[in-house]
């Protein structure tokens, strides 16, 4: 067989034509084969190959090693000049290092919450794969988009879609009493929930069969903590708690501890199946496909599309419930919210978690970048100083590139002891970001490796931005003319200068700007009359039926106490919200039913809670067909509807104790509008029923309500206790405060306004820190002409007026640049709120004068100091 020529793979060849097939060898033999033949004869074409592949790995290593011993020394000779340099300059590079550090420690610190917002819910297993089943609703002209969906639609839509290949159902009971050995323990968050629970969210069952521990009715699973508390080391499985004195269930599995960067985190869940026992109510919920009193998780298959899927699905309602649809005149679809946008994105609040994310992430980048600008712009002005530097080397073989590595490289020393400042700031202040922000926001490097190449990179990055422009404008300086002191600054720099520094306020100015207007909307929102008196007002709960049976019993041993002023029960507790329902108000047929907001009181409520009856009158003992007949509406109901003269009109309430389906109510009163969904929704219209045997849970008396005096709050709280205990011994006494919890609804934008703050002020800091530097940096380039002006007779003012103007003529540029950009970024924020505050001027001007007003002390100091000199040491500079 004749003998071919190897073919090696084309890197190898490539290599091996340029490493190892030298002009020497091309010369001693013909071609390949003749030389193959002399070095591997009668091996044939494998034993060439491999001795190809010895000689490229032999050359590289060879390469490699120089080039790595050569970049040592390269790398040594850098440090040793950039250490020189540092040295020689020590305010300077103070201001460089510092400037980056606090900048990097920011941009850490931002990403570190970016990071624990986007991890909710990250720990499960299925989480891109996992979609919340949520309803749109038209009805009356009332839009609504419903985190909540039907009970039935799990079921069909796992069994007629292949793209589903699981779901479950959730039904929220809330807070209860566990009951076991004759003690009481509270529990914070219960659950109703199908047995496939485990197998879409990753809860991991430690005790028990996760297949089977909610198949049974009248089952719970219980957390670590939960089976700690009760039993305190006794094996739980099997052993049986009360919950709320109503029911008892069997404990049949344990789970660990839910993460706390859940959107969902119960301390029990109990089998769905327990809801089919509970009576006729409960079971027209459950076999509804218009009742949406149920959260549906559908896991779906892998590769499935979820919006292509939401298309095949969205019309599920009509075509089961159709005919009960037209005839209210609503138009009711399906949609699928992700896992991940449960938190950031929630349905009700446009300016979600997400927004603050985005608001959050420029942040951090406009503050790294302003360090940055202060790193370019004071590396650029003192290029000058450094030209004679660049000329000598340039002269001594330098060539460009060198040049370039050499500022490179320094610019990444720099950003890595800016980065190990920085680390150090973070350590600091870390504990108490992680108070404000209520998350742990862990910062372990060693065990997190995404976030130490993070850091890498930001080093490099940083490095590269701060350095990349001083670097390629020193590196082309002409040698001959820095010899010969030809050499200036051009007016391209200048200007590059004066657009940095234009750029670094612009963005402090946008910051302060935002820092005001959150300031503004939330002392509004906070300030804004909410319709009814919050304050000194305690909560307690009644959630289990022998509690709820001696409320009454409750309110007149309350009351009896001087410092005690009322007691009332209700189904709702503003901010919480409150049930949303059809109903059929007077003028309207049943073609046009509306959605009115449904909360239950008793009959002192409107007064205990210092509303105001604006027509007709309040519930009243007096009357006793009030109770179950007549209703309380708000004034937006009254306009929606067209009253003018609401008072005994009727609105028809489905109603399951009626002959028909619906039962009338008469209008006896209009009350004020208030916010029973807190300040982030709209009032919307409201029916106040007075009805104590309320048959649906929703509307059951679930809180009492106890107003005391302001002064007497610790003695009431006492007597409160002690009462409890003896009408009610075996349940314990858990309170809040009413204003604690309508605080709390502000909590998240107070968060975001403090750390915006916070985050502001230090933009400010290293732009003002950048400016310091440029000011110290002209003054000392004008030491002579300052000299000159002093002799010939300049005042100091003057002198103080011509080193500042230049600055301060940047700085008022930069408020015509930032103003536009904050308009438009704060009116988009404001737009998600439906309560809002007007954009004025004044936030703008305040910023503007602020920052006028810190720029001028930091230019001043420099500028007095260089007008003091005596012109005598001035004229002997240099």
């Amino acid at each position: 067989m004749e003998s071919k020529s190897p073919s090696p793979p084309r890197i190898a060849k490539w290599l091996f034509d340029r490493i190892v097939w030298s002009e020497e060898k091309r010369t001693l033999y013909g071609d390949m084969e003749e030389y193959f033949n002399e070095i591997a004869p009668g091996n044939g074409i494998i034993r060439a190959r491999l001795w190809i592949w010895g000689q490229v790995i032999r050359s590289l290593r060879s390469l490699t090693m120089r080039s790595l011993f050569g970049s040592m020394a390269m790398f040594k000779s850098y440090l040793k000049i950039a250490l020189r340099h540092f040295s020689k300059h020590k305010g300077y590079s103070f201001i460089n290092i510092m400037g980056l550090a606090i900048g990097m420690a920011c941009c850490i610190l931002l990403v570190l919450f970016i990071r624990a917002e986007l991890s909710i819910d990250g720990y499960h297993a299925y989480k891109d794969r996992i979609f919340r089943l949520c309803t749109h609703v038209n009805i009356g002209g009332t839009d609504i988009r419903h985190a909540s969906s039907n009970a039935v639609s799990a079921g069909v839509l796992k069994e007629e879609y292949p793209e589903v290949v699981d779901a479950v159902r959730f039904r929220f009971m809330g807070s209860a009493t566990a009951s076991y050995a004759e003690q009481s323990i509270p529990v914070d968050e219960i659950w109703y929930a199908d047995p496939s629970v485990f197998n879409i969210f990753s809860w991991p069952i430690i005790k028990g069969d996760p297949s089977t521990v909610l198949e049974a009715p009248y089952s719970i699973v219980i957390s670590e903590d939960v089976a700690e508390s009760v039993f305190e080391g006794e094996d739980p499985i099997g052993r049986i708690i009360q919950l709320n004195d109503r029911s008892d269930y069997t404990v049949t599995g344990v789970m660990k501890n839910v993460p706390e960067n859940s959107t969902m985190e119960p301390d029990a869940m109990c089998s769905f199946g327990t809801l089919y026992t509970m009576g006729a109510a409960t079971e027209l919920m459950l076999t509804a496909w218009t009742s949406f009193n149920f959260n549906t998780y559908l896991l779906l298959a892998k590769g499935v599309n979820f919006l292509d899927f939401e298309g095949k699905i969205r019309d599920q309602l009509h075509v089961r419930a159709g005919e009960e649809l037209e005839a209210k005149g609503a138009t009711e679809t399906l949609f699928l919210q992700p896992l991940k946008d449960i938190h950031l994105r929630p349905l009700w609040q446009s300016t979600g978690p997400i927004f603050y994310v985005y608001i959050f992430s420029a942040v951090a980048m406009f503050i790294l970048l302003i360090a940055c600008v202060n790193f370019m712009n004071l590396s650029t002005a003192r290029a000058v100083n450094r030209a004679q530097e660049v000329g000598l080397r340039k002269v001594l073989g330098g060539h460009r590139g060198r040049l370039i590595q050499q500022f490179l490289c320094e610019a990444w020393m720099l950003s890595l002891f800016s980065l190990i400042i920085g680390l150090i700031l973070v350590q600091i202040v870390l504990p108490p970001l992680r108070t404000l922000t209520g998350h742990g926001l862990p910062f372990q490097l060693l065990h997190d490796p995404q976030l130490a190449f993070g850091l890498l990179v930001l080093v490099v990055f940083t490095g590269f931005i701060a350095g990349s422009y001083p670097a390629f404008f020193l590196s082309a300086f002409h040698p001959v003319k820095v010899l010969k002191g030809k050499m200036r600054t051009s007016t391209m720099s200048s200007r590059f200068r004066q657009v940095l520094v234009v750029v670094q306020f612009s963005i402090s100015i946008a910051l302060i700007v935002g820092t005001l207007m959150i300031f503004q909307q939330l002392t509004y929102m906070r300030h804004r009359d909410p319709g009814f008196n919050k304050d000194h007002v305690i909560v307690l709960r009644i959630e289990d039926d022998q509690v709820r049976q001696q409320r009454e019993v409750l309110k007149e041993a309350f009351i009896s106490h001087p410092g005690i002023v009322n007691a009332v029960s209700t189904s709702s507790l503003p901010p919480w919200g409150c049930a949303v329902n059809d109903k059929i108000p007077e003028g309207f047929t049943r073609a046009e039913v509306q959605l009115m907001d449904d909360i239950t009181v008793d009959e002192e409520f409107i007064e205990a809670m210092g509303m105001t009856i604006i027509e007709g009158r309040n519930f009243s003992k007096a009357f006793p067909g009030d109770i179950n007949h007549s209703v309380l509406i708000n004034e937006t109901a009254a306009r929606r509807y067209g009253w003018d003269d609401p008072v005994g009109k009727i609105i028809s309430v489905y109603d399951i104790r009626a002959e028909e389906g619906y039962g009338p109510r008469t209008v006896i009163g209009v009350v004020n509008d208030f916010n029973i969904r807190g300040m982030y929704s709209a009032v919307d219209p409201l029916i106040i029923n007075w009805d104590p045997e309320f048959p649906f849970d929703y509307g059951k008396y679930w809180y009492l309500l106890v107003r005391v005096q302001g002064g007497q709050i610790e003695e009431s709280l006492r007597f409160l206790e002690a009462t409890w205990e003896k009408i009610v011994p075996d349940k314990a006494f858990n309170y809040f405060f009413l204003s604690d919890t309508y605080d709390r609804q502000f909590l998240r934008i107070e968060r975001s306004r403090s750390i915006f703050s916070y985050f502001t002020f230090l933009a400010i800091f290293i732009a003002c820190l950048g400016l310091f530097g440029m000011a110290s940096f002209t003054a000392e380039k004008r030491t002579k002409e300052i000299g000159i002006r002093k002799v010939l007779g300049a005042s100091t003012r003057g002198v103080v007026v011509l080193l500042s103007r230049e600055l301060l003529f940047l700085v008022m540029a930069a408020n015509i640049l930032a103003w536009p950009v904050a308009y438009f970024w704060t009116q988009g924020w404001l737009e998600g709120f439906p309560y809002r505050i007007d954009i004025t001027f004044v936030p703008f001007a305040v910023s503007g004068i602020l920052i006028l007003i810190i720029s001028f002390l930091t230019i001043s100091y420099q500028a007095i100091r260089a007008a003091l000199t005596n012109p005598v040491d001035s004229l002997r500079y240099e």
